[in-house]
């Protein structure tokens, strides 16, 4: 029995050697790839000159950002003339606005610019499911952006757009698939000011 207490007390040993050697094999292989990235002129988008947050990188210069009223456009579907609608376009636009205000003044608007942003929104749906009747069971959201990055001398610096497609599932209860469009709404607008911030700050690392 002793023999066999030890033959265990061994295997456990050997199993702990392996699992702190694949440890370190990880680590190895981790910083041989920072290396390797580092090589190759590889920087993290968002990396400071040092720990001080008031020490520069694309963090610092998106804060020097000013967002102008994000532009709903209201002529991309001519079926959008309820009033219900033009209050969830609205809704489109000022969401959009939060997530990036947020995003880029988390500390407030800046008091001297150096770059403005100008954004025109563009909402649109269409039937991803439908059954055998034509009844839609599932739609997108299309939620489009085309921005413009102008500089303190109001000359365009950068122009681009994003486009975020979102989907939700249509069940024929005004309450419940209203609820519904509204989440994925909000969801386009946080992943569409995810994209642009992603965009302006691989700009401004230039």
């Amino acid at each position: 029995m002793a023999g066999l207490g030890d033959r265990n007390e061994s295997a456990v040993q050997d199993r702990r050697v392996r699992i702190v050697g694949g440890r370190n094999c990880a680590r190895a292989v981790a910083v041989a790839a920072a290396l390797v990235l580092a090589g190759c002129g590889w920087r993290p988008l968002y990396e400071r000159p040092s720990s001080d947050p008031a020490s520069g990188g694309a963090g610092a210069a998106l804060a020097q950002i000013s967002i102008d009223p994000v532009v709903q456009d209201t002529n991309l579907d001519p079926l959008t003339t309820g009033s219900t609608d033009v209050l969830y376009d609205s809704r489109a636009a000022q969401l959009l606005q939060n997530y990036l205000k947020n995003a880029l003044n988390p500390h407030g608007s800046p008091s001297a610019a150096v770059y403005h942003l100008a954004i025109e929104l563009q909402q649109q749906t269409r039937a991803a499911v439908s059954l055998g009747n034509g009844e839609t069971t599932r739609e997108d959201l299309i939620m489009t952006a085309t921005y413009r990055l102008n500089n303190a001398k109001g000359e365009q610096v950068l122009e681009d757009t994003a486009k975020i497609v979102t989907s939700y599932d249509i069940l024929q209860e005004p309450f419940s698939d209203l609820s519904s469009r509204r989440d994925a709404q909000q969801r386009a607008a946080q992943e569409l000011s995810q994209a642009i911030q992603t965009r302006l700050a691989v700009y401004l690392r230039k």
